[in-house]
């Protein structure tokens, strides 16, 4: 694994020798700006606190400015597949992992502790049945590894691991991975739900909930009140109207991209970081969260229409 570390006027003050506790992230061709800018809330949040990326080599440029470790990602491995190498890729000896769609107001290392220095935890919680998001019978993976609750960390977006003692876990992961239709069935892979198999095989536990997590759709619309740059958010939690202060958000699957768009830029401006490209990307993302299945339904009813109108032999070909 190739590390290499660069001073520059974003970087950590922490010595270049402690590799006790950081942060990491991956990088890819659709969110290495997202990425710059959990980085630039992390410089906010934990000052002190090293940061890493790995990424393909031909973002090294662009990422070294704003990270303290970058680190070329195995060519070999697509998609969320990096997700169970992460052990491979930090410098790090506890690593908390933080999707690149993530914002941070908080220190980070007071969960750690509060999750008495997991082997590996992501917060999540135990389910006895049901499926997955992405479709996985929970109850028949019980059933075939004659475990009693599944743990299920969907949506996490992040972990914290110690290395080397996680190995065995990120061992399991990949041969889940490589094997994944014989575990989980005829369904597209999921790293979430290849974790997850390996953490129930394992009885690892899920991290406790706390003020730790939150999504944008968490907050009671128009109680939101986010400043990255000032490591600042607040909002009424839409399930019990109480007030929460997050330590991070996710902004997962696309869910928000207007406010987290908004919310980038304001934060790149306020560190002096060129905006470039992120009008673009929330409006990529605001396209496949929300125009693209509008547009798909539009197109169905408008082929319905012509083939009603159309002689039969014609609509057949339609079909």
């Amino acid at each position: 694994m190739t590390y290499m570390k660069d001073s520059n006027p974003l970087s950590t003050t922490e010595s270049e020798s402690d590799i006790s506790f950081g942060v990491l992230t991956l990088a890819s061709p659709s969110d290495y700006l997202k990425a710059i800018g959990l980085a630039l809330s992390l410089r906010a949040s934990n000052p002190g606190v090293p940061i890493a990326v790995a990424c393909s080599r031909k973002f090294h440029h662009i990422l070294r400015p704003y990270f303290d470790y970058v680190i070329e990602e195995d060519s070999s491995l697509r998609g969320f597949e990096h997700k169970v190498h992460l052990d491979e890729y930090t410098p790090f000896k506890t690593t908390f992992f933080l999707d690149a769609d993530v914002l941070v107001f908080k220190p980070l290392k007071p969960y750690v502790e509060l999750w008495s220095d997991p082997v590996y935890a992501a917060q999540g919680w135990y389910e006895t049945h049901g499926f997955s998001t992405f479709g996985l019978d929970r109850a028949a993976i019980l059933k075939k590894f004659g475990k009693e609750r599944f743990t299920v960390i969907e949506g996490a977006g992040h972990a914290c691991f110690r290395t080397p003692e996680s190995k065995p876990m990120f061992d399991l992961a990949r041969t889940i991975t490589a094997n994944y239709k014989e575990y989980a069935g005829d369904l597209q892979y999921a790293d979430e739900d290849a974790v997850a198999i390996a953490m129930t095989m394992l009885d690892m536990p899920p991290a406790p909930f706390s003020n730790f997590f939150s999504r944008y759709l968490s907050g009671k619309p128009g109680t939101i009140e986010i400043d990255s740059a000032h490591a600042r958010c607040r909002f009424i939690w839409r399930d019990d109207n109480q007030p929460f202060e997050p330590c991070m958000m996710h902004f997962a699957a696309n869910e928000s991209p207007i406010p987290y768009t908004r919310e980038l830029m304001r934060l790149f401006r306020s560190k002096g970081v060129s905006t470039k490209g992120l009008l673009g990307l929330g409006l990529h993302d605001f396209w496949h969260s929300s125009l693209k299945s509008a547009v798909r339904a539009r197109l169905e009813l408008v082929k319905k229409i012509f083939v009603k109108q159309m002689p039969p032999e014609d609509a057949q070909q339609m079909s």
